[in-house]
């Protein structure tokens, strides 16, 4: 009866909200999340759009989408009067080696011990930022001996012996458990980096006022939720 679903509404338990997200998040972020609201939430019913952070957030500024997800360099500034901000995961980069590497094996691996390693990553934008920075935090300017911006490609130039990348934990979820598809799971080796920890950051954002209905506040709920380890 309408009553009883107006209430659903108000209470956040019934709606439907359509989140625009960029490639690596929909399957590290938003299918778990999803999933776990089909279980705890069922009237609750989301539809996924993947957009990179400029189309998802012209999307949400027109009404096309309820929630956006980016990383946050990509994302407005908090000053921005058409959006409200959240944070949602520092999703941890690992360091990928060809698994022959000597240092493939050690523990404790630190950052600086790459320092005369060819690097592979982006020729531009946000990622080659983040690695450039990354590495200038540990004490040295990484050499690019390779481009490329699609994680297969940087894995397969890994593999085969080409250089080192930093690998974002939610592209690891994204090639599911394993981590890494079956041709390169035996060239690449991925460590963890304890001692540097380096993060990037991923937001989300809903259109001013819009987070006081519940329904989207169990949504970002369940994004937080995920565990990305």
């Amino acid at each position: 009866p309408y009553p009883a679903d107006l209430a659903g509404y108000l209470r956040g338990e019934v709606g439907r909200v359509r989140v625009g997200a960029f490639s690596t998040a929909v399957p590290a972020l938003v299918v778990p999340a999803v999933r776990a609201l089909r279980e705890e939430h069922p009237g609750l019913t989301v539809s996924v759009r993947e957009a990179e952070a400029a189309e998802a957030y012209g999307m949400l500024a027109e009404g096309a989408v309820d929630l956006a997800l980016s990383l946050a360099a990509h994302a407005p500034t908090a000053r921005d009067p058409r959006f409200t901000g959240f944070v949602l995961h520092a999703d941890p980069l690992d360091i990928a080696l060809p698994a022959g590497h000597p240092l493939a094996g050690k523990s404790g691996l630190r950052l600086a011990e790459l320092a005369d390693e060819p690097w592979i990553f982006g020729h531009s934008g946000p990622w080659s930022e983040i690695t450039t920075t990354v590495c200038e935090t540990a004490g040295f300017a990484p050499e690019q001996a390779h481009t490329a911006a699609d994680w297969s490609a940087i894995l397969a130039m890994v593999g085969a012996g080409m250089g080192v990348a930093l690998l974002p934990r939610m592209a690891t979820a994204e090639r599911g458990t394993g981590s890494l598809r079956a041709e390169s799971a035996a060239r690449v080796a991925v460590r963890v980096l304890e001692h540097d920890r380096p993060r990037r950051h991923v937001v989300a954002a809903v259109r001013r006022g819009a987070e006081e209905w519940p329904g989207l506040g169990r949504v970002i709920e369940a994004l937080r939720n995920v565990q990305l380890n």
